[in-house]
């Protein structure tokens, strides 16, 4: 159990509500599928940064597999417990972008690859149901999150093994699992703020010393993958830093300094020549550069878009749209874009609406979990800014992980000042 004992007191009642309070939703004891459906998820969870490391043919990924086995057994612990949780606003307007997707089949230009996306939209708003569902107390969403961080963690080390293997002299860009390295770095540095936010709040223990280990990890493979955007995401991610370093105790900051100090030393020490070659030509591709021609995919884009401005061209139609200009269907290489130009202005007003909406929810938040989402959704967005996530399992995992954590911590201040109108003030300030 986390225990508020020595810490800051703006830190005191998010770490109080998560130890303290339940949800009715919540497994009861004696609710084994309930049990079994959130172990499943949180190895659907482990599994999304690792989806492609086993591929059966006529099968699919086994973050396909694991996320089936996930849905059936959380729709079976519906029905065992009878209880089905009210959908949020965020929820409501998931579905309504989905919704809206599935129509754009009826005018899709390629109507074969629509469908595709449509199905991926539907399995992934399944996802964030899942999540809604089955971690409705403040203490079940770290669970998800440690899910996350140790398939990250295993992501990292295969790729830091896979560089010490390779006797290649050829500039390489590493990332295991058969994974796209611009994919395996966003993952990994999506994975920093939940690292220390957990290291925030699980002070004095083993774990956060694993949580400050997993930095490491993260920085020397997003190096080895050589991915510009990953490491300007991870300079984001790494803002969580200042936001809560004065709640930090005296400790929690020696031994940050020390992680953050090992980090980058191992990254300067060990990373190939290669690697910093290619990362330190940032500068050069935005200013006088095309960004590995994303700027004449974008502009492209643009021209699609001035002909479709309302309707779009359909869900998973971006590359079909610009190759008669281009040559070649490439995909958009910003989420904004895709969405924009596939969906329309009314998909595009509706994804921009749910963005609003959990940016103004996590700002009413504790000021912890405030900056830890925060944080999140702008490391999400410099992130996907040069890739196409819109109908990414990271991007809707965050976005389930988020809505559900509003919901979570919202429901359990009330229950908990409920029960508690004057509480002690060791516990809350």
């Amino acid at each position: 159990m986390i225990t508020a004992g020595g810490l800051r007191p703006e830190m005191r009642r998010s770490v109080v509500i998560r130890a303290r309070t339940t949800r009715p939703f919540a497994p009861k004891q004696g609710h084994l599928l309930a049990s079994l459906a959130f172990a499943f998820l949180c190895l659907f969870v482990f599994a999304i940064p690792l989806e492609n490391a086993i591929v059966l043919p006529g099968v699919g990924t086994m973050g396909r597999m694991v996320g089936l086995a996930a849905f059936g057994m959380g729709i079976l612990a519906v029905l065992d417990t009878g209880k089905l949780r009210s959908l949020s606003l965020a929820h409501l307007l998931m579905a309504a972008f989905v919704v809206w997707t599935s129509l754009t089949y009826f005018w899709s230009g390629a109507p074969e690859r629509t469908l595709e996306e449509i199905l991926t939209y539907l399995q992934l708003l399944a996802m964030v149901w899942l999540i809604w569902q089955l971690a409705p107390q403040p203490r079940q969403l770290p669970r998800l999150m440690q899910a996350y961080l140790l398939g990250t963690a295993v992501s990292g080390i295969g790729t830091i093994l896979q560089n010490m293997s390779s006797s290649s002299a050829v500039v390489q860009r590493y990332a295991a699992f058969n994974i796209n390295p611009n994919d395996a770095g966003l993952r990994l540095a999506l994975s920093v703020p939940l690292a220390l936010y957990l290291a925030a709040v699980e002070r004095g223990s083993l774990r956060a010393w694993l949580y400050r280990l997993h930095l490491v990890v993260a920085v020397w493979a997003i190096s080895l993958t050589a991915s510009r955007g990953a490491l300007i995401a991870l300079l984001a991610g790494l803002l969580m830093i200042p936001l809560s370093f004065r709640r930090w105790t005296f400790r929690q900051k020696v031994a940050m300094a020390v992680v953050m100090g090992i980090a980058a030393f191992t990254a300067v020490a060990v990373v190939p020549d290669s690697s910093w070659l290619r990362l330190g030509r940032i500068g050069a591709e935005i200013s006088q550069g095309t960004m590995n021609k994303r700027t004449v995919i974008w502009q492209a884009g643009v021209d699609v878009f001035l002909e479709h401005p309302f309707e779009g061209v359909g869900a998973g139609v971006f590359g079909p749209s610009v190759q008669r200009e281009l040559g070649v269907a490439w995909v958009a290489h910003n989420t904004f874009l895709s969405v924009l130009v596939e969906q329309g202005v009314v998909g595009f007003s509706i994804f921009l609406l749910l963005l609003l909406t959990m940016v103004f929810a996590a700002l009413r938040m504790p000021p912890l979990e405030r900056s830890l989402w925060i944080v999140m959704l702008l490391t999400w967005a410099v992130g996907v800014s040069a890739m196409t996530w819109e109908y990414s399992k990271p991007t809707w995992f965050l976005f389930g992980l988020l809505t559900s954590d509003i919901s979570a911590l919202s429901a359990a201040s009330e229950r908990y000042f409920f029960r508690h109108p004057f509480p002690p003030r060791v516990m809350i300030q």
